[in-house]
């Protein structure tokens, strides 16, 4: 800043150049801040002999342990310098439990609708900005319902793009997935409790229990996400449905007889879904 003086600016000038305060750094400071730091030494003290109490327990724990020439303090204040001494305790969250059950057997389709399976894939935009895919899978067809793309995907979000597909093709008996946030939400279990479908959750680590989203999604990386980078998550969107619809109807499956999901769904008798039938 001294410099910046010698150059003929003002102080005001100098300090907006570099931004700082014009109030020197040697000022000293005023005798309730002095006061404040020896009050916040003495409360640092007791948040490292009792590491796991909370403000309100620190609180309580600084009355009982006063010592002469203690400040006494009502809540407020010691929530203030509790706040200053940046003593505050990082919250854990704890996930919920994993819901699979050890020793049985994992269930496969026998028919069209009877076992959905959904997972996510992560890509980044041409500017840097990191966005998620939702991928969506009939396991005994491989007809894909949804290959969508956005910046989050909420339990809710999650909940609305199966309505969506439901809405279609109605609901599955089962659905399966791992062990995600977006998957072990509450919100998704009454989903699945109002529709009467079952959940069925994979083992932490073993992502060959959902070997075939998994298989889609590596189709989705290497013809999808790979060869194309996308400026904007709608543009992204326009060509992931475009590529969807392409690969129910041009992509054959050697699982399936060398026919496309399309042509294999055609071979079996389809009913109207819940809501048209609700609706007539």
């Amino acid at each position: 800043m001294k410099a910046l003086q010698r150059s003929g600016l003002s102080q005001r000038a100098a300090c907006t150049i570099i931004r700082a305060r014009r109030r020197s750094s040697r000022a000293a400071p005023s005798a309730k801040a002095a006061h404040d730091t020896v009050v916040v030494a003495r409360l640092t003290e007791l948040a490292q002999r009792w590491p796991r109490r909370g403000c309100k327990r620190l609180y309580d724990r600084y009355e009982r342990e006063a010592r002469d020439g203690d400040d006494y303090m009502n809540f407020k204040r010691f929530r203030r310098l509790y706040r200053l001494g940046n003593l505050q305790l990082n919250r854990r969250r704890r996930r919920s439990r994993a819901k699979y059950v050890r020793g049985v057997p994992q269930r496969r389709a026998t028919a069209p609708h009877e076992i959905w399976t959904m997972d996510f894939l992560a890509d980044r935009l041409l500017h840097g900005r990191r966005f998620r895919v939702h991928t969506l899978l009939d396991e005994h067809s491989r007809y894909s319902f949804s290959v969508f793309g956005a910046f989050s995907f909420p339990s809710a979000a999650v909940v609305a793009k199966l309505e969506e597909v439901a809405i279609e093709h109605g609901y599955p008996k089962c659905l399966r997935i791992d062990n995600g946030p977006e998957h072990i939400a509450s919100i998704l279990e009454r989903w699945a409790d109002d529709h009467d479908v079952e959940l069925l959750f994979i083992e932490p680590g073993k992502p060959t229990q959902n070997a075939f989203i998994e298989s889609f999604n590596a189709r989705v990386r290497d013809e999808l996400l790979n060869p194309h980078r996308f400026r904007t998550i709608f543009a992204f969107n326009d060509t992931a449905e475009a590529w969807r619809v392409e690969y129910n109807t041009t992509h054959p499956h050697a699982g399936l007889g060398g026919k496309t999901p399309e042509e294999f769904l055609a071979l079996y008798e389809t009913s109207p879904t819940p809501q048209l039938l609700l609706a007539s």
